[in-house]
């Protein structure tokens, strides 16, 4: 190998032993070329980009007792590693591949193929999105590279580091954007001592000059500083206090990153800052921090439909400040398999047969690459996993080859003849970077005069097309009971998503097409509630088209006419005393983790599913007395 300007194995152990090193970073790079098109560049100068499948390891980590999983080396090589080594480099150069994806097997590296490597700065932690607030922070993330890396004899051709993986930006969750429960609650629910906690209580001194003030912003009524608490902070949404959570976000983001990428550049000049691979989508603060300070941004998307979500990939890129961006996780399971993977476990959508997996794959890249931002993306993963469950129950058909090595032949003649030419695609095609922001369509809403409807449908006292539905989280509850006049909701919000119910259409005006329980109910402009909710506690009213139904789904039933959306009013403060609310359907936006995100934006109020009213998590116990839940013209 000619000599390079790369980072070598004894270098990193000198530097891990505190012998200074000076160094430019001169090994891997990324580059956006003339015609605006990113790239890699190694540290020989050649242009690439990066192909990779995740997980190639000879046998999987900490797999379930009595059950069947991938073990090569000792049920189909005869116990001899280094021919299973072999097979893999040819699988790998034969289809195309060009990079080791993360939890690859260590001694895979030092092939003239490409490598990435996971370094878990932060370890494992629940709260690790908030390390960065704690005061030898960096000593540790020296501590927990050098675990990492003693494990690799040679990392010439490692492209870079992941800092993580799927880290619970969101506060409790690398992907539910929980809006009341953010890392600032995480934050203050730590040990009084806690260096987060104490980031966190300082940071609400700066935002308000007494506790007064607090108080009146957070619906609140502590006495000391040291009461702010989850149950505080989670009652109260509006404006300011959205902002509050969003900026601390920020503000542990800031600090994450700008320790992490100082430690890494030192520890190994001349590898990339690949991000920490965002699970799906991450807060805008966070995507920011991270585009400053890394070199690649970095992120998981499972999806039903091979098309690529254009919104995220703009949103990516000019968040970050405009960085290359790789997708490190994405993925396609099939019914028919060899391994007999039942597919229960696991994320992404199910395909009936590898035919599908395979056209899905050459969609999904072949357009990806069309991007001139996108420089990498690595499939997961190698092998199929336990049709019984691997460690965490996960049974599902990810793999390039069954659990006896045997390829896929159909999915990997796609993956060949695709990966062929996608330096071409990427280097011909015609799509421009990305300007701004995508545009947040307004939701739009049509009234239409319905002389012949009464001006008010009381909810409660109409016959339903369904009686009214509770709904709530594995760990919240919700009961109905009838009083003389009105009904009393007795509910336990739990500390995740909440509960909530929802009422249904009057049966006079249920629909003869598409999805059950779907009425018309056209001719309203609004909605008037009647009722008493406990003071403080935050509360949405959201509003269900007919065909809606989670937001990763392949297809929406549209056979009432709608496209299934759902939406929701802002966030209101119960009184504690009792009051009518009066909401009109123009002020309502489209809710983000509920049914259709690429609908038209549009109230079909002539196909609705239903109409409700919704707790978020975290709010305690208590109880609503409904006396009216009307439409209004």
């Amino acid at each position: 190998m000619k000599k390079q300007f790369i980072i070598s194995a004894a270098i990193l152990i000198s530097i891990f032993c505190n012998q200074a090193i000076s160094s430019e970073n001169q090994g891997f790079k990324v580059k956006q070329d003339a015609n605006g098109q990113f790239w890699f560049i190694d540290p020989q100068g050649h242009s690439f980009l990066s192909i990779g499948i995740n997980n190639i390891i000879p046998s999987p980590w900490n797999p379930r007792p009595n059950t069947d999983y991938y073990d090569p080396v000792k049920t189909i090589f005869g116990g001899d590693y280094n021919n299973w080594k072999q097979d893999i480099y040819s699988i790998l150069n034969k289809n195309g591949f060009n990079t080791l994806g993360a939890w690859s097997d260590p001694c895979l590296y030092g092939n003239q193929i490409y490598g990435t490597i996971c370094l878990y700065i932060a370890s494992y932690a629940a709260d690790r999105c908030l390390e960065g607030f704690k005061p030898d922070f960096e000593k540790r993330i020296i501590e927990n590279a050098k675990e990492i890396l003693s494990k690799y004899k040679n990392l010439d051709n490692v492209i870079g580091f992941y800092l993580d993986n799927e880290m619970p930006w969101y506060g409790k969750s690398p992907w539910d954007d929980i809006p009341n429960y953010t890392l600032l609650e995480t934050a203050v629910e730590l040990p009084g001592s806690h260096s987060a906690r104490q980031a966190a209580i300082q940071f609400l001194k700066s935002r308000y000059n007494s506790l007064a003030s607090f108080n009146e912003a957070w619906g609140a009524n502590i006495s000391k500083w040291d009461d702010v608490n989850t149950v505080v902070l989670r009652r109260c949404q509006n404006d300011k206090t959205q902002k509050d959570r969003a900026d601390f976000t920020s503000l542990a983001a800031e600090k994450f990153f700008a320790a992490a990428c100082k430690v890494v550049r030192q520890l190994a000049p001349g590898k990339l800052i690949l991000g920490v691979r965002f699970a799906g989508h991450a807060p805008t603060g966070v995507i920011e921090a991270c585009g400053k300070y890394c070199d690649v941004l970095s992120f998981n998307n499972y999806q039903t439909s091979p098309n690529v979500n254009e919104r995220m990939l703009a949103n990516y890129y000019i968040l970050s400040g405009k960085k290359p961006l790789m997708v490190t996780e994405y993925s396609w399971r099939a019914k028919e398999n060899n391994s007999g993977n039942p597919n229960t476990g696991g994320g992404g959508a199910v395909v009936q047969t590898q035919a599908q997996r395979a056209a899905n794959y050459k969609t999904y890249v072949e357009t990806m690459f069309s991007y001139p931002m996108v420089i990498g993306a690595h499939w997961f993963e190698f092998a199929d996993q336990s049709p019984q469950g691997r460690f965490d129950g996960e049974n599902s058909n990810y793999g390039i080859v069954d659990i006896k090595h045997r390829p896929y032949s159909e999915l990997l003649n796609s993956m060949a003849q695709s990966n062929a030419i996608l330096n071409k695609i990427h280097s011909e095609s015609p799509v421009k970077e990305f300007k701004s922001l995508p545009q947040q369509a307004k939701v739009v809403f049509d009234s239409v005069n319905r002389p012949e409807k009464p001006p008010m449908l009381d909810l409660m006292k109409c016959e339903h097309v369904q009686e009214p539905a509770l709904f709530y989280a594995p760990d919240a509850s919700a009961s109905i009971k009838q009083e003389a006049n009105f009904i009393t909701i007795e509910y336990n919000t739990g500390n995740n998503w909440g509960c909530g119910i929802m009422y249904f259409g009057p049966k006079t005006y249920s629909l003869n097409k598409g999805p059950s329980f779907a009425a018309d109910l056209t001719g309203y402009k609004g909605i008037e509630i009647d009722f008493n909710l406990p003071k403080n506690i935050s509360y949405e009213i959201i509003i269900d088209e007919a065909g809606v139904a989670e937001t990763s789904s392949a297809k929406y039933n549209t056979e009432a006419g709608d496209d299934g959306e759902s939406f929701a009013f802002k966030p209101i403060s119960g009184t504690g005393k009792r009051e009518t609310v009066k909401l009109n359907f123009n002020e309502l936006l489209i809710r983000k983790t509920w049914g259709n995100q690429t609908g038209a934006k549009k109230i079909d109020l002539n196909a609705i599913k239903g109409i409700g009213i919704y707790l978020h998590g975290g709010q305690g116990k208590g109880q609503i007395d409904l006396h009216s839940f009307a439409l209004v013209k």
